[in-house]
């Protein structure tokens, strides 16, 4: 059976983005192993002065860390190793302030690892998850498919950028406008559903 990672970040109370990744799992709980990360409630130790100064000792100098540096680095260490681990990579997360939530930016900084996920050779770097499938299932109050507000998505490309680093190909589920559309949400969502299921059928 395939390994499938869902890492969500949906802690508003009704949270729409939370509507499709709850309707993915429904779909696909008996179809593959699933590991979920939910960001609101265990998200990344952001890479502030210690840990990113072990980060690059370890991953771009070739230093061992001490037994209390790899303590220190467990827990990002762990969630490298989950998307090491997955087959199939479902990121669930809406579009805040033009691009994804701070929290959602952690994770990518953590999981785009040196050596883990990506390396660098005489041509620049290469991914290391060249097998790996993701999905970003996104949603947004405003039209961000359309003008004008299409040209501020800056969300769902730097998802794309950050999966394909790592060699990941991916594909986007959106479903822009629920307030700007509020007479046309239930179709909106409806219709990501249904792009859900069909991304579904083809992975599994």
């Amino acid at each position: 059976m395939k390994n499938t990672l869902i890492v969500n970040y949906t802690p508003r109370i009704g949270s729409n983005t939370k509507i499709l990744v709850d309707h993915f799992t429904a779909l696909n709980k008996d179809k593959t192993k699933i590991t979920v990360l939910d960001l609101a409630k265990t998200a990344p130790d952001l890479l502030l002065e210690e840990n990113l100064n072990l980060y690059v000792k370890r991953n771009f100098g070739g230093v061992d860390l001490s037994e209390d540096e790899q303590k220190r680095m467990y827990h990002n260490d762990k969630i490298v190793q989950q998307i090491l681990d997955a087959d199939f990579i479902v990121l669930a997360s809406p579009l805040y302030n033009f691009s994804i939530p701070a929290t959602v930016k952690a994770w990518f900084d953590t999981v785009i690892s040196a050596g883990k996920t990506f390396t660098q050779t005489a041509t620049g770097p290469k991914g290391l998850c060249e097998n790996k499938q993701a999905v970003l299932l996104m949603t947004s109050g405003g039209d961000f498919n359309s003008e004008p507000l299409k040209n501020v998505n800056f969300g769902s490309p730097l998802v794309a950028t950050c999966f394909g680093f790592m060699g990941i190909l991916s594909e986007s589920i959106t479903a822009f406008g629920l307030q700007q559309y509020q007479d046309k949400a239930t179709e909106i969502l409806e219709k990501a559903k249904q792009e859900v299921e069909v991304l579904s059928n083809k992975w599994y």
